[in-house]
């Protein structure tokens, strides 16, 4: 019991919810970070390098670069360039999913601030092994044939 938890985000009390649970959740991170999003901002780019540059490995699944604005392609551009952090493409991307061996926190939006300030969310919190493991299985069909 408890294992899987449901919470809003985005209004009242819970307004940056989410926001603060991610932030936490990536500082606390040992081992490595999978992330899937389909765009991030200049804030959530800084927090990942600075774990990064920690040594903890970061896998991200985002939108490919053709599909994103002017603004979130030099973000892009950035994170490919960024020692640790390993982005692959995939343009159906419509979720957001991060995750480590210990807990997944599974929600709509991106790894956008401001998006997730304005939006009306539920986050779903999973630690329970099983399940754990079923979304890193998903998570591995994402990834290349060569990476899996």
């Amino acid at each position: 019991m408890g294992n899987i938890e449901l919470e809003s985000s985005g209004e009242g009390d819970n307004k940056d919810f989410l926001h603060n649970l991610l932030i936490e959740f990536i500082n606390e991170t040992q081992d490595q970070l999978n992330i899937v999003t389909p765009k991030i901002d200049e804030f959530y780019t800084n927090e990942l390098k600075r774990i990064a540059q920690k040594g903890i490995p970061i896998l991200l699944i985002t939108t490919d670069r053709r599909l994103l604005s002017k603004p979130y392609q030099k973000i892009y551009d950035e994170l490919t360039d960024s020692p640790g952090i390993s982005v692959i493409n995939n343009p159906n991307v419509k979720y957001l999913l991060v995750f480590n061996t210990d807990k997944a926190i599974y929600s709509g939006g991106a790894l956008d601030r401001e998006e997730l300030s304005q939006s009306v969310l539920i986050v779903t919190i999973i630690k329970e092994t099983a399940k754990l493991r079923k979304i890193a299985e998903i998570f591995s069909a994402m990834l290349p044939s060569f990476m899996r």
